[in-house]
């Protein structure tokens, strides 16, 4: 068996053994003098003959203990290792963390159990002692827990429960190696066999749990209200990943009680949509898929929140009768959500383009031209007819092309104003710089111009009204995918204007409170648990969303198979847990204690009496 020592430096520990000589024999050539005062100095003091003499150091009990001590500490501080002894095998197990490893094939244990009773097989073997380190895939890769025996590997097991949408697994293999550094046994536990030509760690072995299996889900819900109607209507998709046609059947409940069962036949590998109405005032609806022999739960079931549309206050300020006001009204009538009687608690505030609106980072204005309403400007206006420069890029022109229409009324503008359309140098749609109003401006006059009658003037409105919708504080979307991003703007007067400290914003679910970084802009990026998430401030509710589980890809179990990999060699070299407290140490140290305690209390009681 070989010895050796795992901290060679400990060693330098050796050096003290000099200074513990000298010091004994300091204390041997100069032994302290107890004196009853200071006159019997003379009687007391040693004559001793000029010049140096050899004395010997006097091998006393106290000094072999010391240095007995000494050197216990230093074989103590180099942690000596005999062979293989404390080193045991370190299994670094990669989960595939996919959501088909929930699946259950007809009367056997789902893919998750197998991968885990393959793992215990392999920490509870009698011929070897084995520690793991857990490593999950997914988007981000995770280390569960690691190196530990299999008591603490089975309640972090416990907890796993693999929810990914498809992803590339390369990354957790890579991040795997790295643990392992020729020390460890590389292990990958999937549902699925790596496709053709993929790249592998060389001593990376592999096991598929998967079978083929025909299996029924949600790929996309969509909840939709209407504020005219109070009503509201829930848009499904089913998709059937399976070989033979089948029946399911769609539940929706909400608030305890059942609103809807739906019957639904699915051709094979064939996806049916559906349409159910709901009330409004629901709030929360859970549904549910029910399918003979559904293999995968995790696709089976949608929670979804109901939309709460903001109406966008607008404050129409043309003049009564005028060409502009006309063309307005006739489009405001019949886009929904607005409330045009909004006064000065407006949104949107459309007026004559000559009186510029006041400086508010909260008031959104559309100035309607003619920008000079003196007869003498209107004169010197020109009727300007395409090809137009749009900067499509621009969300107001969505949609937007001014085939045919007449510009009519352009005027020279005597201030600045970025251009969104123009013909030439001449801004005819634009923007104010300079203000923390977000203000646009319309170069023209509606009684020159035939916008008015274009498909354009409605749609360029109603692009208007929708961004200045999605600049409203508050949820702008309520139900997401798993890890889709999520943002939202705050809601106006939470920042407090006295200039107190706002309460702390968190979001809640069914794993407990984070917090949320403040801003203008909150955004929560990628969340890998479904469900339902609450966004507070301190104990005041702000809004919830749902996430959910919609990947085809994931949902299609159908190219699952069982496949194993061997790995090429053994690892180089056994895993020495990194134990402060082994049995040498503790030994060496209990050792170190008696040794002192024999030197200073039971040697020389007196002196230590006196200390």
């Amino acid at each position: 068996m070989s010895f050796y020592f795992a901290n060679p430096w400990g060693l330098l520990g050796l050096l003290s053994l000099p200074a513990i000589v000298a010091i004994h024999m300091y204390h041997h050539r100069y032994p302290a003098l107890l004196i009853a005062g200071a006159h019997l100095w003379g009687a007391e003091m040693r004559m001793t003959s000029a010049g140096r003499r050899r004395q010997r150091l006097p091998i006393t009990a106290s000094l072999l203990l010391e240095l007995l001590a000494a050197l216990i500490l230093s074989f103590v501080l180099a942690n000596p290792t005999f062979g293989d002894m404390g080193k045991v095998v370190h299994l670094v197990a990669i989960l595939d963390n996919s959501a088909s490893m929930r699946a259950a094939p007809p009367g056997a244990k789902s893919f998750r159990d197998q991968a885990i009773d393959e793992l215990q097989r392999r920490l509870t073997a009698t011929d070897r002692q084995t520690v793991v380190t857990l490593v999950t895939t997914g988007r981000r890769v995770k280390k569960l827990i690691g190196p530990v025996g299999w008591d603490e590997a089975k309640l972090a097991l416990a907890q796993w429960q693999p929810n990914e949408t498809r992803h590339d697994m390369q990354v957790a293999w890579d991040r795997a190696a790295q643990v392992a550094e020729g020390s460890g046994e590389l292990l990958f536990l999937t549902d699925h066999p790596p496709a053709q030509g993929t790249p592998l760690p060389d001593d990376l072995e592999i096991i598929s749990f998967g079978r083929k299996l025909d299996n029924v889900g949600f790929t996309a819900a969509r909840w939709a209200f209407d504020s005219r109607t109070a009503q509201g209507a829930i848009f499904l998709r089913i998709h059937n990943f399976g070989t033979k046609p089948t029946e399911a059947v769609i539940h929706g409940d909400a608030g305890g009680q059942r609103l809807f069962s739906r019957s639904v036949s699915l051709s094979p590998n064939a996806a049916a949509p559906a349409e159910i109405p709901v009330p409004g005032g629901v709030g929360e609806l859970k549904v549910t898929l029910e399918a003979p022999g559904d293999p995968l739960d995790v696709d089976n079931s949608v929670v979804l929140i109901e939309p709460k549309v903001q109406s966008v206050r607008i404050q129409v300020a043309l003049p009564e009768n005028s060409p502009g006001r006309r063309e307005v009204d006739k489009v405001l009538a019949v886009i929904p959500d607005v409330d045009r009687n909004a006064g000065e608690n407006r949104h949107l505030l459309i007026g004559p383009a000559g009186e510029l609106p006041p400086s508010d980072a909260r008031l959104w204005w559309l100035g309607v031209g003619p920008v000079d309403p003196t007869p003498a400007a209107g004169e010197a206006a020109r009727d300007l007819v395409g090809p137009f420069l749009l900067q499509k890029q621009h969300p107001l022109l969505s949609g937007v092309v001014l085939g045919g229409v007449v510009w009519g009324g352009v005027q020279e503008l005597s201030f600045e104003c970025s251009p969104i359309v123009s013909a030439g140098k001449t801004t005819l749609l634009g923007q104010l710089p300079g203000t923390s109003t977000t203000a646009f401006l319309m170069n023209l006059d509606f009684a020159r111009s035939n916008l008015g009658e274009s498909p354009d003037w409605p749609i360029l409105l109603l692009n208007l009204i929708e961004q200045r919708r999605l600049a409203l504080p508050g949820m702008q979307q309520w139900n997401y995918r798993l890890n889709e991003d999520v943002q939202f703007r705050l809601f106006e007067g939470l920042l407090d204007p006295a200039g107190e400290q706002p309460p702390p914003l968190t979001l809640k679910s069914a794993a407990g409170e984070r917090p949320l970084v403040r801003d203008r802009m909150v955004y929560i990026l990628g969340l890998e648990e479904t469900g339902v998430y609450e966004v507070r401030e301190g104990d005041s509710s702000i809004a919830k969303f749902s996430v959910n589980f919609f990947d085809p890809a994931e949902s299609d179990l159908t190219s699952l198979a069982p496949f194993e990999r061997a790995p090429p060699a053994p690892p180089l070299e056994l895993f020495a847990p990194d134990d402060p407290y082994s049995w040498i140490i503790m030994l060496g140290t209990l050792l170190i204690v008696l040794l002192v305690f024999l030197d200073w209390f039971v040697l020389n009681p007196r002196s230590a009496a006196a200390r």
